[in-house]
Order: C-alpha cells, then sequence, then structure tokens
C-alpha cells in the first residue's frame, strides 16, 4: 500500500505503510559523524600505542616462572 491522502473529520490525512514510515535515508550528517569518529578512535589508538602504553613489561609472576623453569632444568 502507497501513501495515499484521505478525508477524516473534514480534514486531509495521509496514510502510509509501515514500511513507508520505518524507512529513513541517512543524512550527509550522519556519515559525516561515523567518518569523523572512526577517523577519532584511529587516532587515539596510534597515540597510545605511540606512547606504549599496551606494552607489558615482566611482572614478579613472570620473574618467578622464569627462575622455577632455570631450576628445573639444572636438576
Amino acid at each position: 500500500m502507497m501513501m495515499h491522502k484521505e478525508k477524516e473529520d473534514g480534514e486531509v490525512v495521509t496514510h502510509m505503510s509501515t514500511t513507508e514510515a520505518r524507512s529513513g535515508s541517512p543524512t550527509r550528517m550522519t556519515r559525516n559523524i561515523l567518518v569523523i569518529s572512526l577517523i577519532l578512535v584511529a587516532i587515539l589508538l596510534f597515540i597510545a600505542v605511540g606512547f606504549g602504553f599496551f606494552e607489558t613489561g615482566q611482572t614478579g609472576a613472570d620473574n618467578i616462572n622464569a627462575d622455577n623453569t632455570a631450576a628445573g632444568s639444572v636438576n
């Protein structure tokens, strides 16, 4: 059923199907927001990697495991 107009109670009323009512076209602004957000996330990721945020050094547990492995191979 396509959009059509009818007179109800002396007024012209527009009727449309549920598919027509739900279908919206994305605007250029929506696309721009998505592109800018993606670029900002990529920049933040590069900054985090550049400053070594994701680098992990050895922890105390790593040192103990290495010591235990070395001690076990000596026996």
